[in-house]
């Protein structure tokens, strides 16, 4: 029996942006979505992965790393991508990000690996 649940990668419920690593979540959160999608999860042993569409409140590159944030308009909490390009993405770009869920307070989601793409390309 596990096999098979493992084998698909998704989460039951059809409307969970949470998935199994590197797997595509069924559903992408929005902004206004994520507190009540997530209010019970807590950041666990095992690695799951979390996807939210929303605009780019914050687009930064350091020369290795890329940090995008987006959501935490009150009361959404603030979604920070960690990733390694920018994709040319600018501040006010509707994207979807997807990555490896942990939540450090209330407030505040970090994926960390993710990947950040438009919202009409396909899943990578």
């Amino acid at each position: 029996m596990l096999g098979s649940v493992a084998a698909s990668g998704q989460e039951s419920d059809e409307k969970s942006p949470f998935a199994d690593p590197d797997m595509q979540p069924a559903y992408q959160a929005r902004c206004h979505e994520v507190r009540g999608l997530t209010k019970d999860r807590e950041t666990g042993a095992t690695r799951v992965d979390f996807s939210v569409t929303g605009p780019l409140a914050y687009v930064h590159f350091d020369g290795t790393l890329a940090y995008l944030g987006l959501c935490g308009t009150e009361p959404d909490p603030k979604v920070l991508c960690v990733t390694y390009q920018t994709n040319d993405m600018k501040v006010g770009d509707l994207v979807t990000v997807a990555g490896g869920y942990s939540r450090p307070n209330p407030d505040f989601i970090v994926l960390d690996p993710c990947l950040a793409q438009w919202p009409d390309e396909p899943a990578q």
